[in-house]
């Protein structure tokens, strides 16, 4: 495969990522229009979040038993069709159950272009240019985080709370028409028959199922933030939405230099160090939010959000690089299994730390600090094991 084929194909394949973030950051300065326009209490305002991410999780091991199964193509543009559905009925849905439903559908649909990007990048390529690529790839989790949650205050301004969230199914219709016409198929011939025991194919490598739960656990406090920043933000330092859309937002931009460094390394034998100390980054963090909690300070919510945000912007394409690069011929499965395991860690926090007692903010430090932990013990054990034999395969380009 020719670079320039490569590159091209990154290019779209980007675009198609970008999808998913847009659609779970853009909800960011609604929380309050939202709890207005429905009347629903701090659960129902995690829940919002936590449909979507719930839908992606879920979502994503049958994108990859799909995509392995009947191709990259046709997976994507089924995704993509339920994503519209999804959207529209947020935009239009008279109850906060109808919200969450199409919150859950645009989730589901969606997982198709979070799994489809990545696999479809493990067929065209493998080694370093795989690691690159997919740091280029997690570049849209900091990026459109960063600029989403401004936008979507901008345009609730000019469209209202229906209205911003009706950009999202235009956004999903116009690259669904695009990918109709344009996205190929590069399943190779010798993808292994998924099956749905196929779906526990990384715990077959020890190594790789450490790494995994590793990312669980530190990517999974990226959601917990989402869902739980805004109104500890609100009630400790008196934030608007305003400002809590731009510290969101601009937090991620620390995760891009995470990106930037792996991308920059781009060498599989180094992707084990920059875990860790992604991992070492993200319990400062904790640290952080923990003092703050205490002693609300805004130099102290800046510091957690810009330290967790550069240790996830290491470890996401790191972990994800070390189980896409050993899962040849399963890049489908693989694909789904290691980007449900945070999505659904996630999700399933952000609803534990909702019902804890205690302020906004302690109850985040508290789940941030118990994931980091958890987080890090996987991954010392998967340090203490050797790497997977097809970790540092090349395949032609």
């Amino acid at each position: 495969m020719k670079a320039t084929r490569i590159r091209g194909g990154l290019v779209w394949l980007t675009a198609v990522a970008s999808l998913s973030p847009f659609g779970l950051n853009l909800v960011i300065p609604l929380d309050a229009a939202l709890q207005s326009a429905y009347g629903y209490g701090p659960f129902a305002a995690a829940a919002v979040s936590g449909a979507y991410v719930l839908g992606l999780a879920i979502g994503q091991p049958l994108s990859g038993y799909a995509s392995d199964r009947w191709g990259r193509r046709p997976t994507l543009l089924a995704g993509l069709a339920v994503a519209a559905v999804g959207g529209a009925l947020s935009a239009m849905a008279a109850t906060t159950t109808g919200l969450l439903i199409g919150r859950l559908l645009a989730g589901l649909g969606l997982s198709a272009a979070l799994v489809v990007p990545r696999a479809s990048l493990r067929d065209l390529s493998s080694g370093s240019s795989l690691v690159h690529g997919m740091a280029v790839l997690s570049a849209v989790f900091a990026f459109f985080p960063a600029i989403t949650p401004v936008v979507g205050w901008w345009l609730f301004g000019w469209l209202g709370w229906q209205g911003t969230l009706a950009t999202l199914p235009a956004l999903v219709l116009i690259v669904a028409s695009i990918a109709a016409v344009n996205h190929p198929e590069t399943r190779p011939a010798d993808t292994a028959a998924p099956r749905l025991a196929g779906l526990l194919v990384i715990w077959e490598h020890r190594t790789s199922r450490f790494v995994t739960l590793a990312f669980a656990c530190i990517g999974g406090i990226f959601f917990v933030i989402v869902a739980l920043a805004p109104p500890a933000l609100r009630a400790s330092i008196g934030a608007d939405d305003g400002r809590v859309s731009t510290w969101l937002g601009g937090s991620c931009l620390a995760f891009l230099l995470g990106n930037a460094a792996v991308a920059r390394a781009a060498d599989p034998r180094g992707l084990l160090t920059l875990c860790r100390l992604g991992v070492a980054l993200s319990a400062l963090a904790a640290v952080s939010l923990l003092s703050t909690s205490v002693h609300a300070s805004a130099g102290g919510w800046l510091a957690a959000l810009l330290l967790y945000s550069l240790g996830h912007g290491l470890v996401f394409p790191s972990c994800v690089g070390l189980v896409m690069l050993a899962m040849p011929t399963r890049a489908g499965l693989a694909a789904a299994v290691i980007g449900m395991a945070p999505m659904l860690t996630g999700s399933m926090s952000a609803v534990v730390a909702s019902v804890l007692p205690g302020s906004a903010t302690l109850r985040l430090a508290a789940v941030v600090m118990v994931l980091t932990m958890a987080g890090a013990m996987a991954l010392r054990s998967a340090s203490q094991l050797p790497l997977p034999s097809p970790l540092l395969e090349h395949r032609p380009t």
